[in-house]
Protein backbone atom coordinates (compact mmCIF):
# COMPACT_ATOMS: atom_id res chain seq x y z
CA UNK A 1 0.00 0.00 0.00
CA UNK A 2 2.96 2.06 -0.62
CA UNK A 3 2.27 5.80 -2.77
CA UNK A 4 4.71 7.74 -4.41
CA UNK A 5 5.98 10.69 -3.04
CA UNK A 6 4.38 14.60 -3.90
CA UNK A 7 7.18 17.13 -4.75
CA UNK A 8 5.34 20.28 -4.76
CA UNK A 9 7.82 22.72 -6.61
CA UNK A 10 6.23 24.31 -9.05
CA UNK A 11 5.32 27.92 -9.56
CA UNK A 12 1.71 28.50 -8.50
CA UNK A 13 -1.20 29.61 -11.44
CA UNK A 14 -2.85 32.69 -10.47
CA UNK A 15 -6.21 31.89 -8.80
CA UNK A 16 -4.59 28.52 -7.06
CA UNK A 17 -4.79 29.66 -3.56
CA UNK A 18 -3.68 25.77 -2.18
CA UNK A 19 -0.21 25.99 -3.90
CA UNK A 20 0.53 30.08 -3.42
CA UNK A 21 -0.02 29.15 0.23
CA UNK A 22 2.54 26.56 0.22
CA UNK A 23 5.21 28.30 -1.94
CA UNK A 24 5.29 31.22 0.13
CA UNK A 25 5.40 28.80 3.30
CA UNK A 26 1.57 29.48 4.76
CA UNK A 27 0.06 25.80 4.49
CA UNK A 28 -3.57 26.03 6.03
CA UNK A 29 -2.57 22.70 7.55
CA UNK A 30 0.23 21.75 9.96
CA UNK A 31 0.60 17.89 10.69
CA UNK A 32 3.17 16.80 13.67
CA UNK A 33 4.35 13.26 13.30
CA UNK A 34 6.34 12.06 16.58
CA UNK A 35 8.70 9.32 15.96
CA UNK A 36 10.10 7.00 18.04
CA UNK A 37 11.49 3.56 16.81
CA UNK A 38 9.10 2.49 13.94
CA UNK A 39 11.52 2.46 11.32
CA UNK A 40 9.59 -0.89 10.04
CA UNK A 41 6.60 0.89 8.52
CA UNK A 42 7.94 4.66 8.35
CA UNK A 43 8.46 4.92 5.26
CA UNK A 44 5.45 3.15 3.98
CA UNK A 45 3.76 6.01 6.51
CA UNK A 46 4.96 9.11 5.36
CA UNK A 47 4.54 8.05 1.71
CA UNK A 48 1.02 7.95 2.33
CA UNK A 49 0.95 11.49 4.05
CA UNK A 50 3.06 13.14 1.44
CA UNK A 51 0.34 11.66 -1.27
CA UNK A 52 -2.51 13.70 -0.12
CA UNK A 53 -4.57 14.85 -2.64
CA UNK A 54 -4.64 17.63 -0.32
CA UNK A 55 -1.30 19.82 -1.12
CA UNK A 56 -1.31 22.80 1.20
CA UNK A 57 0.30 21.42 4.22
CA UNK A 58 3.89 21.07 6.40
CA UNK A 59 4.50 18.23 7.97
CA UNK A 60 6.97 18.56 10.98
CA UNK A 61 8.84 14.80 11.75
CA UNK A 62 10.04 15.12 15.79
CA UNK A 63 12.22 12.31 16.79
CA UNK A 64 12.53 11.51 20.31
CA UNK A 65 15.43 9.58 20.53
CA UNK A 66 14.78 6.76 18.30
CA UNK A 67 17.61 4.09 18.30
CA UNK A 68 16.65 2.31 14.84
CA UNK A 69 16.63 3.48 11.36
CA UNK A 70 14.10 6.05 11.53
CA UNK A 71 16.43 9.32 11.74
CA UNK A 72 17.78 8.13 8.12
CA UNK A 73 14.30 8.10 7.14
CA UNK A 74 13.12 11.09 8.12
CA UNK A 75 16.65 13.22 7.03
CA UNK A 76 15.92 11.33 3.51
CA UNK A 77 12.27 12.76 2.83
CA UNK A 78 13.22 15.82 4.28
CA UNK A 79 15.57 16.05 1.48
CA UNK A 80 13.00 14.72 -0.93
CA UNK A 81 9.96 17.12 -0.11
CA UNK A 82 10.05 21.12 1.06
CA UNK A 83 7.26 20.48 3.43
CA UNK A 84 9.26 18.29 5.64
CA UNK A 85 10.82 19.21 8.25
CA UNK A 86 13.20 17.28 10.86
CA UNK A 87 14.43 17.56 14.29
CA UNK A 88 15.42 15.57 17.03
CA UNK A 89 15.40 15.90 20.82
CA UNK A 90 18.45 15.68 22.97
CA UNK A 91 16.83 13.66 25.39
CA UNK A 92 13.74 11.57 25.54
CA UNK A 93 10.48 13.58 26.15
CA UNK A 94 7.90 10.85 26.38
CA UNK A 95 5.03 10.57 24.35
CA UNK A 96 3.06 13.20 25.60
CA UNK A 97 5.91 15.76 25.37
CA UNK A 98 6.97 14.99 22.26
CA UNK A 99 3.54 14.97 21.05
CA UNK A 100 2.90 18.34 22.54
CA UNK A 101 6.37 19.64 20.51
CA UNK A 102 5.14 18.06 17.61
CA UNK A 103 2.26 21.35 17.87
CA UNK A 104 4.24 23.69 18.95
CA UNK A 105 7.62 23.07 16.54
CA UNK A 106 4.74 23.31 13.78
CA UNK A 107 2.68 26.02 15.57
CA UNK A 108 6.37 28.47 15.42
CA UNK A 109 6.93 27.70 12.16
CA UNK A 110 3.88 28.11 10.73
CA UNK A 111 1.84 30.05 13.11
CA UNK A 112 -0.92 31.25 10.26
CA UNK A 113 -2.18 27.54 9.82
CA UNK A 114 -5.94 26.86 10.83
CA UNK A 115 -5.49 23.12 11.05
CA UNK A 116 -3.42 20.77 13.26
CA UNK A 117 -3.55 17.04 13.03
CA UNK A 118 -1.17 14.63 14.43
CA UNK A 119 0.84 11.64 12.25
CA UNK A 120 1.94 8.90 13.30
CA UNK A 121 4.94 6.86 11.78
CA UNK A 122 3.58 3.58 11.31
CA UNK A 123 -0.18 4.07 10.14
CA UNK A 124 -1.49 4.62 6.55
CA UNK A 125 -3.67 7.51 5.42
CA UNK A 126 -5.63 7.11 1.93
CA UNK A 127 -5.05 10.02 -0.31
CA UNK A 128 -8.27 12.09 0.21
CA UNK A 129 -8.11 11.94 3.97
CA UNK A 130 -6.93 15.16 4.36
CA UNK A 131 -9.08 16.83 1.54
CA UNK A 132 -12.28 15.21 3.13
CA UNK A 133 -11.26 16.76 6.48
CA UNK A 134 -10.15 19.96 5.19
CA UNK A 135 -13.61 20.17 3.43
CA UNK A 136 -15.44 19.43 6.89
CA UNK A 137 -13.97 21.75 8.57
CA UNK A 138 -14.48 24.33 6.14
CA UNK A 139 -18.05 23.70 5.76
CA UNK A 140 -19.19 23.55 9.24
CA UNK A 141 -17.66 26.03 11.45
CA UNK A 142 -18.98 24.91 14.92
CA UNK A 143 -17.02 21.60 14.35
CA UNK A 144 -13.59 21.61 15.90
CA UNK A 145 -12.59 18.17 15.30
CA UNK A 146 -13.44 15.86 12.33
CA UNK A 147 -11.57 12.34 11.74
CA UNK A 148 -13.02 9.41 9.29
CA UNK A 149 -13.93 6.20 9.63
CA UNK A 150 -11.00 3.72 9.87
CA UNK A 151 -9.61 -0.62 9.52
CA UNK A 152 -7.06 -1.66 11.35
CA UNK A 153 -4.75 -3.43 9.10
CA UNK A 154 -1.78 -5.95 10.90
CA UNK A 155 2.30 -5.68 10.87
CA UNK A 156 1.91 -6.89 7.16
CA UNK A 157 -0.78 -4.33 5.56
CA UNK A 158 -3.24 -6.51 5.72
CA UNK A 159 -7.01 -5.51 6.56
CA UNK A 160 -8.09 -7.38 10.11
CA UNK A 161 -11.61 -8.29 10.34
CA UNK A 162 -13.05 -5.47 12.97
CA UNK A 163 -15.43 -3.23 10.94
CA UNK A 164 -14.96 0.37 11.31
CA UNK A 165 -16.86 2.01 14.21
CA UNK A 166 -19.21 5.33 14.47
CA UNK A 167 -19.55 8.25 16.64
CA UNK A 168 -19.62 11.92 16.57
CA UNK A 169 -21.87 14.62 17.74
CA UNK A 170 -22.50 16.54 14.49
CA UNK A 171 -25.42 18.69 14.77
CA UNK A 172 -25.79 18.42 18.87
CA UNK A 173 -26.20 22.36 20.17
CA UNK A 174 -25.83 21.51 23.74
CA UNK A 175 -22.24 21.44 25.41
CA UNK A 176 -23.63 19.37 28.30
CA UNK A 177 -24.94 17.14 25.95
CA UNK A 178 -21.64 16.56 24.00
CA UNK A 179 -19.70 16.04 27.54
CA UNK A 180 -22.22 13.53 28.55
CA UNK A 181 -22.78 11.81 25.06
CA UNK A 182 -18.68 12.04 24.45
CA UNK A 183 -17.91 10.68 28.12
CA UNK A 184 -19.96 7.26 27.54
CA UNK A 185 -19.33 6.62 23.75
CA UNK A 186 -16.02 8.25 22.57
CA UNK A 187 -13.11 6.44 21.07
CA UNK A 188 -10.67 8.78 22.15
CA UNK A 189 -7.62 6.55 20.61
CA UNK A 190 -8.71 6.76 17.36
CA UNK A 191 -10.41 10.33 17.28
CA UNK A 192 -7.04 11.91 18.44
CA UNK A 193 -5.83 11.11 14.90
CA UNK A 194 -8.21 13.94 13.40
CA UNK A 195 -8.36 17.34 12.25
CA UNK A 196 -8.37 20.01 14.52
CA UNK A 197 -8.96 23.73 14.69
CA UNK A 198 -5.65 25.07 16.21
CA UNK A 199 -7.36 27.80 18.47
CA UNK A 200 -9.60 25.37 20.19
CA UNK A 201 -6.97 22.37 19.79
CA UNK A 202 -4.80 24.89 22.22
CA UNK A 203 -7.57 26.56 24.47
CA UNK A 204 -8.31 22.52 25.85
CA UNK A 205 -4.84 22.18 26.83
CA UNK A 206 -3.95 19.54 23.87
CA UNK A 207 -2.29 17.06 25.87
CA UNK A 208 -2.61 16.82 29.95
CA UNK A 209 -0.04 15.13 31.30
CA UNK A 210 -2.24 12.20 32.75
CA UNK A 211 -2.41 8.78 31.66
CA UNK A 212 -5.20 8.34 28.86
CA UNK A 213 -4.87 12.24 28.11
CA UNK A 214 -6.64 11.97 24.72
CA UNK A 215 -9.75 11.32 26.53
CA UNK A 216 -9.41 14.18 28.70
CA UNK A 217 -8.85 16.29 25.78
CA UNK A 218 -11.98 15.55 24.38
CA UNK A 219 -14.06 16.27 27.34
CA UNK A 220 -12.54 20.05 26.94
CA UNK A 221 -13.06 19.73 23.06
CA UNK A 222 -16.36 19.01 23.81
CA UNK A 223 -17.27 22.22 25.41
CA UNK A 224 -16.22 23.95 22.63
CA UNK A 225 -17.43 22.22 19.46
CA UNK A 226 -19.20 19.26 17.98
CA UNK A 227 -17.21 16.38 16.48
CA UNK A 228 -17.70 15.14 13.09
CA UNK A 229 -16.75 11.64 11.26
CA UNK A 230 -16.77 11.78 8.11
CA UNK A 231 -18.72 8.55 6.88
CA UNK A 232 -15.32 7.17 4.39
CA UNK A 233 -12.67 4.66 5.72
CA UNK A 234 -9.58 6.83 4.89
CA UNK A 235 -7.27 6.08 7.79
CA UNK A 236 -5.68 2.41 8.02
CA UNK A 237 -4.80 2.02 11.79
CA UNK A 238 -1.94 -0.45 12.39
CA UNK A 239 -2.61 -3.22 14.89
CA UNK A 240 0.07 -5.00 17.19
CA UNK A 241 -2.68 -6.96 18.88
CA UNK A 242 -3.81 -5.71 22.56
CA UNK A 243 -1.30 -3.62 24.06
CA UNK A 244 -2.93 -1.21 26.08
CA UNK A 245 -2.18 -0.70 29.47
CA UNK A 246 -1.73 1.65 32.23
CA UNK A 247 1.52 0.67 33.17
CA UNK A 248 2.79 0.97 29.41
CA UNK A 249 1.11 4.12 29.12
CA UNK A 250 3.43 5.36 32.54
CA UNK A 251 6.46 4.01 30.88
CA UNK A 252 5.77 5.54 27.58
CA UNK A 253 4.60 9.30 29.08
CA UNK A 254 6.90 9.66 31.91
CA UNK A 255 10.29 8.66 31.02
CA UNK A 256 12.34 9.88 34.01
CA UNK A 257 10.22 9.82 37.33
CA UNK A 258 6.79 9.19 37.48
CA UNK A 259 4.59 11.51 39.73
CA UNK A 260 2.52 9.87 42.43
CA UNK A 261 -0.30 10.95 40.25
CA UNK A 262 0.01 8.72 37.74
CA UNK A 263 -1.11 6.31 39.51
CA UNK A 264 -4.12 8.08 40.93
CA UNK A 265 -7.01 5.98 39.28
CA UNK A 266 -7.51 8.11 35.76
CA UNK A 267 -11.11 9.46 36.30
CA UNK A 268 -10.19 10.74 39.17
CA UNK A 269 -7.00 12.72 37.67
CA UNK A 270 -9.64 13.94 34.91
CA UNK A 271 -11.78 14.89 37.71
CA UNK A 272 -9.33 17.29 39.47
CA UNK A 273 -8.10 18.63 35.99
CA UNK A 274 -11.22 19.34 34.53
CA UNK A 275 -11.73 21.09 37.95
CA UNK A 276 -8.83 23.22 37.96
CA UNK A 277 -9.22 24.08 34.37
CA UNK A 278 -12.12 25.38 34.69
CA UNK A 279 -13.14 26.46 38.37
CA UNK A 280 -10.32 27.46 39.69
CA UNK A 281 -8.25 28.94 36.92
CA UNK A 282 -11.28 29.92 34.84
CA UNK A 283 -9.67 28.97 31.59
CA UNK A 284 -13.46 28.04 30.09
CA UNK A 285 -14.59 31.87 30.46
CA UNK A 286 -16.78 33.77 28.74
CA UNK A 287 -18.46 30.66 27.55
CA UNK A 288 -17.90 28.06 30.56
CA UNK A 289 -18.34 29.85 34.11
CA UNK A 290 -16.13 29.03 37.26
CA UNK A 291 -19.21 27.74 38.57
CA UNK A 292 -20.35 25.36 35.51
CA UNK A 293 -16.76 23.83 36.05
CA UNK A 294 -18.23 22.38 39.11
CA UNK A 295 -21.25 20.80 37.42
CA UNK A 296 -18.46 19.61 34.76
CA UNK A 297 -15.91 18.11 36.78
CA UNK A 298 -18.89 16.14 38.78
CA UNK A 299 -20.68 14.91 35.57
CA UNK A 300 -17.43 13.52 34.30
CA UNK A 301 -16.76 12.17 37.84
CA UNK A 302 -19.83 10.19 37.72
CA UNK A 303 -19.96 8.99 34.27
CA UNK A 304 -16.37 8.65 33.80
CA UNK A 305 -16.03 5.91 37.06
CA UNK A 306 -19.33 4.53 35.17
CA UNK A 307 -17.02 4.18 31.86
CA UNK A 308 -14.22 2.55 33.78
CA UNK A 309 -16.86 0.14 35.98
CA UNK A 310 -17.89 -1.03 32.39
CA UNK A 311 -15.22 -1.73 30.89
CA UNK A 312 -13.24 -3.63 34.09
CA UNK A 313 -16.34 -6.02 33.95
CA UNK A 314 -16.00 -6.57 30.24
CA UNK A 315 -12.33 -7.02 30.57
CA UNK A 316 -13.45 -9.68 33.09
CA UNK A 317 -15.64 -11.01 30.86
CA UNK A 318 -13.31 -11.13 27.67
CA UNK A 319 -10.66 -13.31 30.08
CA UNK A 320 -13.74 -15.72 31.21
CA UNK A 321 -14.53 -15.89 27.98
CA UNK A 322 -10.91 -16.85 26.55
CA UNK A 323 -10.57 -19.57 29.11
CA UNK A 324 -13.84 -20.96 28.46
CA UNK A 325 -12.89 -20.99 24.62
CA UNK A 326 -9.53 -22.94 25.53
CA UNK A 327 -12.07 -25.49 27.91
CA UNK A 328 -13.81 -26.38 24.64
CA UNK A 329 -11.17 -26.90 22.76
CA UNK A 330 -9.70 -29.27 25.12
CA UNK A 331 -12.78 -30.70 25.64
CA UNK A 332 -13.25 -31.46 22.13
CA UNK A 333 -9.81 -32.59 21.42
CA UNK A 334 -10.74 -35.30 24.36
CA UNK A 335 -14.08 -36.55 22.71
CA UNK A 336 -12.50 -37.10 19.60
CA UNK A 337 -9.50 -39.09 21.28
CA UNK A 338 -11.88 -41.13 22.80
CA UNK A 339 -14.04 -41.69 18.96
CA UNK A 340 -10.87 -42.50 18.07
CA UNK A 341 -9.65 -45.19 20.74
CA UNK A 342 -12.12 -45.51 22.37
CA UNK A 343 -13.77 -44.47 25.85
CA UNK A 344 -12.00 -47.56 27.67
CA UNK A 345 -8.70 -47.51 25.94
CA UNK A 346 -8.44 -43.80 26.49
CA UNK A 347 -9.10 -43.60 29.96
CA UNK A 348 -7.01 -46.98 30.68
CA UNK A 349 -4.03 -45.07 28.99
CA UNK A 350 -4.54 -42.22 30.69
CA UNK A 351 -4.68 -43.67 33.75
CA UNK A 352 -1.68 -45.82 33.67
CA UNK A 353 -0.01 -42.99 32.56
CA UNK A 354 -1.38 -40.91 35.70
CA UNK A 355 -0.44 -43.93 37.96
CA UNK A 356 2.76 -44.39 36.60
CA UNK A 357 4.03 -40.63 37.03
CA UNK A 358 3.52 -41.20 40.57
CA UNK A 359 4.92 -44.16 41.36
CA UNK A 360 8.70 -44.21 43.58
Amino acid sequence: MAYPVVHVNSIPKPGDSSKYHLALGMPRVILGSPLFNHAAHFREAIESVLNQTFTDFALVLVDDESTDETPHVAREYEALDSRVWYCRNDRRLGLIDNSRKALAVARARHPEAEYFAWVSDHDLWHPRWLQALVDTLDANPGVVLAYPLNRRIGPSGELLKRLPWRFDTFGVASPWTRLRVGIRQMRAGNMVYGLYRIDVLERAGVYRKVVIPDRLLFAELSLYGQFKQVSQVLWFRRWYGRVFSLERQRASFFVSQRPLYAYVPWWLSHTASLFWTFSIRGDGRPGVSRAAGIGIAGLYLGLASFVHARQTIRGAGGRIGERLGALKQRVRLIAAAMRRQGVKNWVTSHLNEYLGAHRP
